[in-house]
């Protein structure tokens, strides 16, 4: 077990979100504890491509994963194998890190509990406080326990509700005083491109389908609960 955090951002055609997403963590980061990023980015994405490829030193230590366009379940997961740290978040290139210290407050959050099995997030600007994990942090045991970090065949919406119901039902869902601002266009706060038209905003029947799967999320509350 290590106190490497490990940030896993799919991104796609953004550039400038990366450099603000890079300066947001390096401005508030604690040193205590190291801090990795893992993007994972498209085979088609020339624009991020071109970006990384001219990168002479990331800020933040960086890994890159390159694949096939898939839903964000299967990205983040694909993200997931190159990560080093037993902390995962799941991130978007549109949050930004508002609080000093947060992972050191998460770390310290995180060992509360046995194996780190929890499910810790903040506010993120959009959602009531303690509502709803859309950008959370999760350990490397419970991660391999279910077998992902989000349900791969899961596409931009219903994933974080999955988690966020697995980790209620097993009253490990924390919420923590950490502000992850979520940059997002519904709020007024990017614009509005390519990116959200074929991702968050695309309809998402399927997920809404899984959703609704009760049988298959009591298995995955299960998987959970005989590990605490």
């Amino acid at each position: 077990m290590n106190n490497v955090t490990s940030i896993i951002v799919p991104t796609r055609k953004r550039p400038q979100n990366i450099i603000d997403l890079y300066q947001s963590i390096v401005e508030t980061r604690s040193n205590m504890y190291p801090v990795e990023i893992i993007f994972y980015v498209d085979n088609d994405d020339e624009e991020s491509k071109t970006f990384f490829a001219n990168q002479k030193e990331a800020p933040v230590p960086t890994d890159i994963v390159y694949g096939d366009r898939v839903k964000l379940g299967s990205a983040y997961n694909e993200a997931y194998k190159k990560c080093t740290g037993d902390i995962i978040m799941y991130c978007a290139d549109d949050v930004r890190f508002r609080t000093l210290n947060w992972n050191f407050l998460v770390t310290q959050e995180m060992n509360r509990f046995h194996e780190r099995v929890a499910l810790v997030f903040g506010y993120d600007g959009v959602q009531p406080k303690g509502s709803l994990a859309t950008h959370g942090f999760l350990s490397r045991k419970a991660i391999d326990t279910l077998g992902y970090v989000h349900p791969g065949d899961i596409g931009y919406n219903y994933s974080d509700n999955w988690l966020t119901e697995i980790y209620r039902q097993v009253d490990r869902l924390v919420y923590i005083p950490v502000y992850f601002e979520h940059c997002h266009w519904g709020v007024g706060k990017a614009k509005y491109d390519e990116t959200y038209r074929l991702g968050s905003d695309a309809p998402h029947q399927g997920s809404i389908d899984i959703w609704h799967d009760k049988e298959r999320l009591t298995n995955d509350i299960e998987k959970i609960k005989s590990i605490l």
